[in-house]
């Protein structure tokens, strides 16, 4: 993960959204483009708003599904921040359905993880499903 200073905070939740991205499907070698939704409840710190565009390209930057960079990014939001819990959720156009095979130029793909709280807590997972408009 990308080196990142913690600051001392109160436990409101946090949320960031629409983080735009570029990755390249390892199934078939063609762009999926989209954005990323974080939202973690601090343990006492937060994190560098930038830190989580930056942990976002870490794992878009590399071949790359979409469900796996979803997982690896709750993760790393996890363990950097010690948070009580994260949510993430990434939507994301792939070119292999709009360029190949079926051709569908509206289509959108969606995955999420939510940990800690935000699995635990449905007000928590409803709050962060809210502000990023789902």
């Amino acid at each position: 993960p990308p080196r990142s200073t913690l600051f001392p905070y109160t436990t409101l939740f946090r949320s960031v959204q629409g983080i735009e991205f570029y990755s390249l499907c390892e199934h078939h070698m063609l762009p999926f483009i989209g954005r990323c939704h974080i939202g973690y409840l601090p343990n006492g710190s937060v994190l560098g708003l930038s830190k989580f565009a930056r942990i976002t390209d870490m794992f878009a930057r590399r071949l790359q599904i979409q469900e796996n960079m979803t997982k690896q990014i709750a993760e790393a939001v996890e363990e950097i921040t010690g948070c009580r819990g994260v949510g993430v959720i990434v939507e994301a156009q792939h070119m292999c359905m709009m360029m190949r095979g079926v051709q569908k130029q509206n289509s959108m793909m969606r995955t999420s993880v939510m940990k800690g709280a935000f699995r635990e807590n449905q007000a928590t997972r409803d709050e962060f499903m809210r502000l990023v408009g789902l």
